[in-house]
């Protein structure tokens, strides 16, 4: 199985290469490992002491993990922290992030590139957030002695650790010192193939969005942009999405509408443009007339739902719902596609009545039409106190690292 995985990553890497001659992600990806042990191997060399190391695939791993990391570093400023990131929309964004102490590309995951990351970063802890579990990276920590955790984790039956090709997956599991899980069917499934070694306690993610709500500034252009109309903000769109609230953009005239898109480049921005005449670019924003602001740019959109009346959260049309916790911090009642297998509380706010699943661009639209023009403010209460209720995953994984 061992022979597989590593053909697999080193075919991975080939794809990689060949995508990036197309595709300008594919390609950040590809330049940022360039000369990268190098790099790593030259900034740690005086690595010693207790270090640190945060691995999150991308961006809302990030913020997952974010808590843990500024609260062990404000108890510890002498703690060294190294944050790695698989995607470019992660390490990009979050290059420069202050709290941690050095920001690197993770290596591919063959063998020989895990050993000379370990050897250089010397890490004590190690946590992983929610998946993106690299078998080779991870068992190098652990033969070097550093304490494994995985946080914030779901897991779910058709996942490949509990598929029969599911081997390297569960020797990446049996690593962790102590995995963290959002909930008890996550728990019940990995007990079910051996792994006991886990704790109950929510999700970060809760944390999280409730610390950004509770500092949120305000925004000088969504303000402007709003006046007195009624906003709608639309977070993390596809084409699909885009499918389902044209109409509806198109027929509520007395409605204003921002569109944060999944995709900010150039080429996804024109075509939305084109999609929506009546729209301008929030980074050419000046006191526009146009009742559809598009935001072309990212790391924005979490603060920007204080400012909703309604939310639409994009994914649930394509790829799985995206973050619904970023506007129901808010008390924003949120509006989603049918697909919540990636967002499987979001399910939960909806058979709570504090969240709607719509199938169609008719359901949307009647939604829509009742949220907007009823007295929203116990289900905003309502949603708020739902929020609160979870928080509390921080607090358990500090008391674990502050003491294994």
């Amino acid at each position: 199985m061992l022979l597989f995985y590593n053909i697999g990553i080193r075919l991975y890497g080939l794809g990689i290469r060949v995508a990036a001659l197309f595709n300008s992600k594919a390609k950040k990806w590809v330049d940022g490992r360039k000369g990268l042990l190098e790099k790593i191997e030259q900034e740690t060399a005086s690595f010693s002491g207790e270090t640190l190391w945060v691995h999150c695939a991308s961006l809302g791993e990030f913020e997952m993990a974010r808590p843990i990391m500024e609260q062990l570093k404000q108890a510890d400023s002498n703690l060294r922290i190294v944050l790695t990131f698989f995607s470019p929309s992660g390490y990009e964004v979050r290059k420069n992030y202050e709290v941690a102490d050095h920001v690197f590309y993770l290596p591919l995951d063959p063998s020989s590139n895990a050993k000379r990351f370990v050897k250089a970063i010397k890490p004590t802890k190690v946590i992983f957030v929610k998946y993106d579990l690299w078998f080779h990276h991870l068992n190098e920590a652990k033969k070097f002695g550093a304490k494994l955790m995985l946080i914030s984790a779901t897991f779910r039956e058709g996942q490949q650790y509990f598929k029969f090709y599911g081997g390297i997956g569960r020797k990446a599991l049996q690593l962790f010192d102590r995995i963290f899980l959002v909930d008890a069917d996550s728990e019940n499934l990995i007990h079910s193939i051996g792994i006991k070694n886990t704790t109950v306690c929510g999700d970060t993610r809760y944390d999280r969005v409730m610390e950004i709500a509770s500092a949120a500034e305000s925004n000088t252009i969504i303000e402007s942009f709003k006046g007195n109309s009624k906003l709608i903000i639309c977070g993390s769109t596809w084409k699909e999405d885009e499918e389902v609230l044209k109409d509806s953009i198109k027929n509520l005239k007395d409605v204003k509408w921002v569109i944060a898109p999944h995709e900010v480049g150039e080429e996804n921005i024109q075509r939305l443009q084109k999609l929506l005449p009546d729209s301008v670019r929030y980074s050419q924003y000046h006191e526009s007339n146009a009742r559809i602001l598009i935001i072309d740019s990212i790391g924005l959109l979490n603060k920007l739902y204080r400012y909703a009346d309604v939310a639409y959260i994009g994914g649930g049309f394509r790829t799985g719902l995206h973050n619904v916790f970023e506007a129901a911090a808010f008390g924003v009642p949120a509006v989603f596609g049918p697909d919540t297998s990636r967002f499987p509380d979001a399910a939960e706010m909806a058979k709570k009545g504090l969240a709607f699943r719509i199938q169609n661009k008719s359901e949307f639209h009647s939604k829509l039409s009742e949220l907007v023009s009823s007295d929203q403010s116990q289900l905003r209460t309502d949603i708020k106190d739902f929020m609160t209720s979870r928080t509390g995953a921080t607090k358990a994984i500090l008391e674990y690292t502050n003491n294994c």
